[in-house]
């Protein structure tokens, strides 16, 4: 074979690999499903806790749009570059808000079907200025003053550029979805990860640093001796608007394993079933809509809330529901609130705090109506009817641009596979006829003639091409202006507010499961609902003989002096409760179990924060110091069984016995003093 002739091949590869059009690939099979087993709920999360919150974008308040448009043109995910305004790029931002709110519905139904009744809740979140002017956001409605086990993050995105849409960037449009996603616990159940367990990777250190504003907002809150703080926005709009930022350990999605890391979750255009999506389109059974469809299940919804399940089995459900509850039951009973952190023996206490866990649990009814409400206003109303029809239509654009692409690239290897043959025929001329290149005088002039018969075979193949996608963009343009218009971006709003309007203003009637009786209590709002409930508490409840107040905790080896919200004797912590304290360097300290004189003494689980990051210890306290057998968390590590003196470890305690205030029952000031 020539040398002409390997480099007529060459030129034919060079050709089929930069002439062929793309076709907007997805993965019909997600990372989330690859060698995963059916995870089955296996716990008992206390009374009034839920077990999962699905929190989302739904609405973008009108004086935030053009902050939250920039933000997304300029913080894009899986590409470079940053997308000045356009009509364009604004439509696509319009469309994740839509889409986030249909596509988080799915989820939300899939992880219900997996988990106890009344334990999964919504939270659409408003996008909103804060008072400093920059992008924020917050719950629409009250589904996270609850304590709870997880929280669910969820965003459907798309890339800030519509010429980019059938390119390898992210995509939700027809029949592909990108998922973002985060999960997260209390960072008191997974301290060394500020509590995140599962991260779409690009959003990691921007959940994990909105983690750790959360963390600092308890501590300050605390400090004050109050048990309440405001729920911390999306972790997603922490990542448009550049929030905090904070490295953590992480390993990959597949490993389950104990080590302390966030399980990261890649970046991945998932492909919805084709029969699935033309389903849509086709004639129903008597009875059935096509609300009855759900494409999103089977690809990314279902193993994703068995990827949650398996996270909620693994946490320890209650450090991860501790604060909530404390802060939830303060609404009734301030005196109690604290002591629930930690507990008490004193019968006073136990028979509030069991009234106060059944007022709980109707507010935790409640709000699952109020959810299952929100979820038919929008999936099975006028709005989810509209996005089902959006998909249709954008399914056909995208089919329309393949069938296009397919005949482009099969063109396209017909006239590269014909400019082979030319080549191959130029070059097997010897000079004996038909072409210019054959009567060159010599290899020099021979090669620049086959030189410029390629340049110009390349020139016809790209003015085809450009001809070709300049056709096909258009269609893809056409549908994506639609989404640009402000008058469609105001569309979206109305029709949100209008579905959702129902479930958050309808009177919801549930019952009270109280010690020796029930009542049912009727209300339009959860704040009235509230209101009913604390009256009743109010009502029904003795006083207690042992209360939490506020005194000072001190910390061995910080000259600071910090709050105890607890039991306290002599203006000191003395007995169970919390402590915190902040240092000036950022460091502080959390403590949560017993003290004498302030200091942790007994069992205790304390978490150390430092600007880099946090660690724990669980175990025995003495005079401030760990004593003993220690159960040790940090950051990519498994927990480690270590024996500690005054504070210094020691050794190995591999097969000792660890002291904790939450394994066992909670023992009283006076029996906690014969432990040391």
């Amino acid at each position: 074979m020539s040398r002409q002739f390997i480099a007529a091949l060459l030129l034919g590869s060079a050709l089929m690999s930069g002439a062929c059009a793309t076709t907007a690939k997805g993965a019909s099979v997600s990372a989330l499903q690859k060698d995963y087993a059916a995870q089955t709920y296996v716990g008992e999360a206390p009374l009034g806790t839920t077990l999962a919150v699905v929190r989302y974008p739904a609405f973008v308040d009108p004086d935030a749009r053009d902050a939250y448009y920039n933000a997304f043109g300029t913080q894009a995910i899986g590409g470079s570059g940053k997308q000045a305004a356009s009509q364009e790029r604004d439509g696509l931002a319009d469309s994740l808000i839509l889409k986030s709110n249909y596509f988080a519905l799915s989820l939300y139904k899939e992880l219900a079907a997996k988990l106890p009744e009344h334990s999964v809740l919504l939270s659409p979140h408003t996008i909103k200025l804060d008072a400093d002017g920059k992008l924020t956001s917050v719950p629409m409605t009250q589904a996270e003053s609850l304590p709870n086990v997880v929280t669910v993050d969820f965003a459907a995105y798309t890339y800030p550029d519509v010429t980019k849409m059938m390119g390898k960037e992210p995509l939700t449009f027809g029949d592909l979805v990108t998922p973002l996603i985060t999960v997260k616990t209390d960072h008191r159940a997974a301290a060394p990860t500020q509590g995140v367990l599962l991260s779409s990777a690009p959003l990691m250190a921007r959940t994990a640093g909105n983690a750790r504003e959360a963390i600092e907002e308890s501590m300050q809150a605390m400090q004050a001796g109050r048990l309440t703080t405001d729920p911390r926005p999306l972790d997603f709009v922490t990542f448009l608007k550049t929030g905090r930022a904070l490295n953590v350990a992480q390993k990959s999605l597949s490993d389950r394993g104990n080590s302390h890391a966030v399980r990261a979750y890649p970046v991945e255009k998932v492909k919805l079933n084709a029969s699935t999506l033309t389903a849509l389109t086709s004639a129903k059974p008597a009875g059935a809509t096509t609300a009855d469809i759900d494409p999103l299940a089977a690809v990314f919804s279902r193993p994703m809330a068995n990827q949650i399940v398996g996270e909620i089995n693994r946490a320890d459900t209650g450090k991860a529901a501790m604060a909530g509850r404390a802060g939830a039951i303060s609404q009734f009973d301030e005196s109690l609130a604290a002591l629930t952190l930690v507990g008490s023996d004193d019968p006073s206490y136990l028979a509030r705090l069991k009234y106060a866990e059944r007022l709980l649990d109707a507010q935790k009814n409640y709000l699952s109506v109020q959810s299952l409400r929100l979820f038919d206003g929008v999936h099975n109303g006028e709005m989810g009817a509209q996005v089902r029809d959006m998909l249709k239509a954008e399914y056909n654009v995208l089919e329309k641009r393949r069938d296009l692409a397919r005949k482009q690239n099969t063109a396209t290897a017909l006239a590269i596979l014909g400019a082979i043959g030319t080549g191959v025929a130029i070059a097997n001329s010897g000079g004996s006829g038909g072409s210019d290149c054959g009567n060159a005088r010599s290899q020099r002039e021979y090669n620049d003639c086959i030189r410029r018969e390629r340049q110009r075979q390349q020139r016809d193949a790209q003015v085809n091409r450009i001809a070709i996608d300049a056709l096909i963009a258009g269609t893809v343009y056409a549908a994506q202006t639609a989404y640009g218009s402000s008058q469609l971006s105001k569309k979206i709003g109305v029709s949100y507010l209008t579905s959702v309007a129902p479930a958050l203003e309808e009177q919801i009637s549930v019952q009270v499961n109280l010690i020796d009786s029930s009542e049912t209590i009727t209300a339009i709002r959860f704040e009235g609902l509230t209101e009913k409930l604390r009256a009743l508490y109010s009502k029904n409840q003795r006083s207690l003989s042992v209360a939490a107040t506020s005194c000072a905790y001190a910390h061995t080896g910080s000259s600071k002096t910090g709050t105890w919200l607890g039991e306290c004797n002599g203006g000191f912590g003395e007995g169970s409760g919390v402590g915190i304290l902040q240092n000036a360097d950022g460091s502080a300290v959390e403590y949560y179990g017993y003290a004498r004189g302030g200091q942790p003494a007994g069992p205790g689980y304390m978490i150390t924060h430092t600007p880099t990051g946090s660690t724990a210890l669980e175990g025995n306290f003495n005079a401030g110091r760990a004593d003993g057998p220690m159960r040790v968390y940090a950051g990519g590590k498994s927990a480690a069984l270590r024996t500690y003196s005054a504070g210094s470890d020691v050794g190995s305690a591999a097969g000792q016995r660890v002291a904790s205030p939450f394994a066992t029952r909670p023992v009283s000031v006076a029996a906690q003093s014969v432990l040391n």
